[in-house]
């Protein structure tokens, strides 16, 4: 009963105006940093130029671009739109535009809408979808360390929307068991950290990330070999570090011995008085102060002599 009356109240719009709105009628494609259009026209094909033409986002008042009054209102658009979009209105008299919106993010990903009045205030509008995508850096494997007598693999891709699907697989292709995580950087887009414990024998493991809607995916493999599993002589690492200890040890003990003799030639600065005028060590004639007259020896007498 609903359907009935919904369709009967869209042909009594449509007969008193005699025209409709149709935009895509699927969803659009867009590639993050790349430009979306998005297509509206008239059916039958209807004059437009006189009319308003509004684009939106997710709701009427959201305005991605506004023609009125037979031009474009720059001032209407929402900030994050502004100096993004382009009006295309070739074929405007026909009743056919488009919009191109330019140097897509992943924030504008959502629900866009194309709305037209006539001056009748006659209206109609059609909805489609946005739908952004992204395809992040090849993954990196690196090895955390040994856990659990296993090595922790950590798998690292950035620059995704949405996010992938990320998974480790074993030597025939099978999907092994791991933790994910997934951080939202400044960009808007997704980065993703997968780690994976693997024993002994694992033989070559892969890490994949697989696009959502693109359905492409990238792909890095690493070979685990026995020598990650080497065991290690406790008594070569035993004698190893008591050599290393030693070795800092004297070293040490060798630094403090030679600034203490450092500091001890600067303080003394003692020098040996030539062959002939006595053996003693005497200090040195700067150590001595002009202005203490204690310090000078005594002074010359002076001689008169009486004719």
């Amino acid at each position: 009963m609903a359907l009935m009356l919904s369709l009967v109240l869209s042909l009594l719009k449509l007969g008193s105006g005699q025209w409709q709105v149709f935009g895509p009628d699927k969803a659009v494609q867009a590639l993050v940093g790349e430009d979306a259009a998005f297509s509206c026209f008239l059916s039958p094909k209807t004059n437009a130029e006189a009319m308003e033409v509004r684009f939106f986002r997710g709701q009427l008042f959201s305005v991605v671009h506004l023609y009125r009054d037979g031009k474009d209102q720059p001032f209407m658009q929402m900030p994050q739109y502004q100096g993004r979009t382009k009006l295309v209105k070739d074929s405007i008299a026909e009743g056919r535009l488009s919009l191109r919106l330019e140097n897509i993010t992943a924030l504008d990903a959502g629900l866009y809408g194309c709305w037209i009045g006539s001056q009748s205030s006659y209206y109609q509008e059609a909805t489609w979808e946005l739908q952004v995508s992204a395809l992040g850096s090849v993954p990196l494997i690196s090895i955390v360390g040994y856990v659990d007598r296993g090595i922790q693999l950590l798998c690292r891709s950035s620059d995704w929307f949405p996010w992938p699907i990320a998974k480790w697989k074993g030597p025939q292709g099978q999907d092994l068991s791991a933790d994910s995580r997934t951080n939202t950087n400044m960009r808007g887009l997704f980065d993703v950290e997968i780690s994976l414990t693997v024993q002994e024998n694992a033989g070559s493991i892969s890490c994949s990330m697989q696009h959502a809607h693109l359905s492409q995916e990238v792909e890095s493999r690493v070979q685990i070999g026995d020598t990650f599993f080497q065991p290690i002589s406790w008594h070569l690492a035993t004698k190893v570090l008591g050599i290393l200890c030693c070795g800092l040890f004297f070293g040490i003990v060798g630094l403090k011995i030679f600034f203490s003799k450092f500091q001890e030639a600067w303080a003394g600065d003692l020098f040996m008085v030539p062959a002939g005028t006595g053996s003693e060590m005497l200090p040195h004639p700067s150590c001595f102060s002009s202005s203490s007259p204690s310090l000078q020896g005594p002074r010359p007498k002076k001689v008169i002599t009486l004719l």
